[in-house]
């Protein structure tokens, strides 16, 4: 049974070869082949299904079709993320910085300061500007380091004839994550050089100001939008803490005489918190 059921495909084979032979006799279009060609575009940009153009050839090659398709426009409305690694990259922001921290005063002799309330100042979320300018490395499509130089424009502030003011630059080291969606995170460690002054016209004419060296720690987190290949907006959040300068003013004899003895004034800045946002460009090469 298994040998005359192979006969009889073959016989079958062989007739249906010969009526298509027949066929042919009688004047048959050469076959048509469908070839398919994928349009070039920005590989890391997303495109719908009507990037394909199709040709159609006779079995001689000879172009007997060519439907036209326009090119689709992106699905994508940013620019894509440029994601090799190796690249260096520079950029600067401008940023609004609300800063906390508390003056503790400490009068000579102790006794000197009578109200209890006046022996120190608490100041809470103080709006001061800032930028900062950064230059780093992408090691990897996602992580980054910079280096970032910033400052912190001067904080006043006046009462009962004291002024005291705060300026602080700074110099940080930082690492980042960016993931697809643009958003990143990140990590800074560095040094604050914090600078207070304190006036008042009883003060005798010795230092008025005290700049500290400081460790900095921050966190952060942002937003790159791409507005080209190469450059993107920049839109950051950080968080950073620093301790502040402690310095004393001498009293001259007339304060001395008028403020229950006081012949001097230690002005002590504790631990400033950093809350900033900032928009900046950052230029990848």
């Amino acid at each position: 049974m298994k040998k005359f059921m192979v006969s009889l495909i073959a016989v079958l084979a062989t007739v249906g070869t010969s009526m298509a032979a027949e066929t042919c006799n009688g004047g048959c279009k050469p076959k048509k082949v469908r070839v398919i060609h994928i349009t070039a575009g920005d590989p890391s940009t997303m495109y719908d299904d009507t990037q394909y153009t199709t040709t159609v050839l006779d079995s001689d090659g000879t172009v007997v079709e060519y439907p036209e398709y326009s090119e689709p426009a992106p699905l994508s409305v940013a620019p894509a993320r440029r994601v090799r690694d190796g690249n260096w990259y520079v950029g600067g922001r401008v940023g609004l910085h609300l800063m906390s921290w508390k003056n503790k005063y400490h009068a000579t002799p102790s006794g000197a300061i009578v109200d209890a309330s006046a022996d120190h100042d608490d100041y809470t979320f103080e709006p001061v500007f800032g930028g900062n300018i950064f230059a780093g490395y992408r090691f990897t499509p996602n992580w980054r380091g910079d280096v970032e130089f910033g400052y912190m424009t001067q904080f006043s502030d006046s009462d009962n004839g004291f002024t005291f003011k705060l300026q602080t630059p700074y110099i940080t080291a930082n690492a980042y994550y960016d993931f697809e969606s643009g958003i990143y995170l990140g990590a800074g460690v560095g040094m604050a050089f914090p600078r207070g002054t304190l006036d008042w016209e009883y003060f005798e004419k010795d230092s008025a100001s005290e700049t500290k060296l400081s460790f900095m720690g921050a966190l952060m987190a942002g937003y790159s939008y791409n507005l080209s290949e190469s450059v993107a907006l920049d839109f950051r959040y950080r968080l950073a803490g620093f301790t502040g300068p402690k310095w004393t003013r001498t009293v001259t004899p007339e304060g001395t005489a008028r403020y229950n003895g006081l012949t001097a004034l230690q002005t002590k800045v504790g631990f400033v918190i950093d809350n900033s946002l900032s928009l900046g460009l950052r230029y990848e090469f």
